[in-house]
């Protein structure tokens, strides 16, 4: 039985500049655990020099206080760095990185790297050491920034910024109604769970199961799908025979895919993200989720290599 699935999306625009930015990427990524959305990350150039950055000392000092205040409340430690950096190489590298499926980390990454490591996102340089760090090649990294080629992509998400009322960052969006600013966040949880059907149940959930179990399962051939939410990169270079593989990032794209009778063990790296959608496939109503304990780093037994089967227990796409 084909699933319905509409995920409704939130957008977030960001400044790489901008330290509440930094702050409330997770917290807006939480609201995709407890509701059905997905949060679409759009960083822009056009606030580098606003808030904390103004060239206005009294705007300047509001916001240092007030940037201040909003770090401790979230218990968080910042570098407050004060110079104006242009954030241009930094939004062109997302959309390589988004090409690899590494967008949302790579966000992170350059905001950490801004506010917590101190480092100048202007600097190319700077961009390619940090970027290793995820497992993103650097010298592409590079060759797309400087070739230019994502800069007519990185103009058409400004003017859908401005077409969208965004008046600064952070600005959040959802169902053509703006958010701004970090303490906006709870409005606009007001706003997505006054729709009923965007509620994932409560009572979702999802068992765990070891390696040694999951190996001796399959060792049996019992009825049991394996689902590799690692990278195709990182799967053809090894996974459990019989996996299939979809990124996390898509998986929520491709629940008609599935069926909700299987019995699915989800496998990642390392558990972490694993969790995330399990739980999230519980909520719309999957009835056997399980997640693989400590991951890939924890099976210790044959690996299969290879792209050649890695989605032909899948329904095809439509």
């Amino acid at each position: 039985m084909d699933i319905a699935f509409n995920k409704e999306r939130v957008t977030l625009y960001l400044s790489f500049n901008d330290p509440y930015s930094f702050i409330i990427a997770p917290m807006v990524k939480s609201l995709s655990h407890s509701y059905k959305v997905d949060i679409d990350y759009v960083p822009l150039t056009r606030y580098d020099s606003s808030g904390l950055l103004s060239d206005d000392p009294a705007i300047r000092r509001y916001y240092l206080k007030d940037v201040e205040r909003f770090t401790q409340k979230a218990g968080r430690k910042l570098k407050f760095d004060d110079r104006v950096q242009d954030s241009t190489a930094a939004c062109l590298g997302r959309f390589y990185a988004e090409e690899k499926m590494l967008g949302l980390k790579y966000i992170n990454l350059v905001l950490a790297t801004r506010w917590l490591g101190g480092k100048d996102i202007s600097n190319i340089g700077d961009l390619a050491d940090a970027v290793k760090f995820i497992e993103l090649d650097a010298e592409g990294l590079k060759d797309a920034i400087e070739s230019g080629r994502y800069s007519a992509k990185q103009a058409l998400a400004e003017e859908r910024a401005i077409a969208d009322g965004v008046i600064g960052a952070p600005f959040m969006v959802f169902r053509g109604e703006g958010f701004y600013g970090p303490d906006r966040i709870s409005y606009l949880e007001d706003t997505i769970k006054n729709d009923p059907s965007l509620i994932i149940h409560h009572d979702a959930s999802y068992s765990v199961i070891q390696p040694e179990e999951l190996h001796d399962k399959i060792t049996k051939n019992a009825p049991i799908f394996v689902l590799d939410i690692r990278i195709p990169k990182d799967f053809s270079a090894g996974h459990i025979p019989g996996a299939n593989c979809l990124n996390a990032k898509i998986v929520q794209r491709n629940l008609n895919r599935l069926d909700k009778d299987w019995t699915i063990v989800v496998a990642d790296e390392g558990g972490v993200e694993a969790s995330e959608t399990a739980f999230m496939m519980a909520g719309e109503g999957f009835k056997n989720m399980t997640v693989l304990s400590g991951g890939m780093k924890s099976w210790k037994w044959e690996l299969a290599k290879g792209l050649d089967k890695w989605q032909d227990k899948l329904r095809p796409l439509k």
